[in-house]
């Protein structure tokens, strides 16, 4: 099957390099440390009320590892794209992915899909390391429990690829754009800081993104919350999801369309 093959080759490429993994759990570790020590700074400890009487979680290393643990992997299916279609148009094999069985759009969501559970993997080891490093408790049966959030929260996630392939395709070079929205994600997703902090209309232009309702999700689960109290973060996501998917895909049949005219090209 052509998927796996891709998601084969893209786990290939990645652990065949151990200095490129190990410096991948660095970098995710360092994010995650200065952030958490920074927002303790600012609240005067770890745990703070404004957080318990908003969010539910009053555990500020609670809160922010799962936060951005799960921005982390929500913004990888952009980075595939942006980076993965760039490295086929480099490489001069992106038109001969067009004419091949398998075609654009699955090898898009081939790529997005690998780049997300290697992120996963990544992220896995960067949380176990943050909750041995801030003592947050953790259980067996809570991480399965989150299990069913989490994969609807992938689902959603993947929406970003098509959308970002396709303006890779047609722009070439969109590195810059796409950092500044996954940090824009960062910055609304209430990823570090409780999201009733900010003006009504950020906070209700947040909800437009996965990335907010499954935090709070998985947050809420991971303090003991029965499914009832996470019903509205499903609503949202199962929104969004066919959305997302619709919008991605229309946009990148219109961006493939595009570039057929104007030429691939290269890089």
């Amino acid at each position: 099957m052509a998927l796996v093959a891709v998601i084969d080759k893209e786990f290939r490429m990645f652990f065949r390099y151990p200095l490129r993994v190990v410096s991948s759990l660095i970098v995710g570790l360092v994010f995650l440390l200065q952030f958490v020590y920074f927002g303790q700074a600012v609240l005067g400890g770890r745990y703070s009320a404004l957080l318990q009487s908003s969010t539910g979680v009053g555990d500020y290393p609670t809160y922010a590892l799962i936060g951005y643990v799960l921005w982390w992997v929500s913004v990888s299916p952009m980075e595939a794209s942006v980076w993965g279609v760039r490295r086929e148009l480099q490489r001069g094999t992106l038109e001969s992915n067009v004419v091949s069985p398998m075609g654009l759009v699955e090898m898009v969501v081939a790529l997005s899909l690998s780049w997300m559970l290697m992120d996963s993997v990544i992220m896995a080891v960067v949380f176990v390391m943050g909750a041995v490093i801030f003592e947050i408790p953790l259980s067996g049966a809570v991480v399965v429990k989150s299990l069913p959030v989490i994969g609807l929260s992938f689902l959603a996630f993947l929406g970003f690829a098509l959308v970002f392939a396709g303006l890779v395709m047609v722009l070439k070079n969109i590195g810059p754009f796409a950092q500044i929205f996954e940090f824009l994600i960062l910055f609304l997703s209430g990823a570090f800081f409780p999201l009733s902090t900010l003006p009504g209309w950020v906070a209700n232009l947040s909800k437009a993104f996965p990335l907010t309702h499954a935090a709070s999700a998985v947050r809420k689960v991971f303090v003991g919350m029965p499914y009832s109290a996470i019903e509205g973060e499903i609503a949202w996501l199962l929104l969004l999801l066919p959305l997302y998917w619709a919008v991605s895909y229309l946009s990148f049949r219109w961006a493939e369309k595009t570039a057929r005219m104007i030429g691939y090209g290269g890089y």
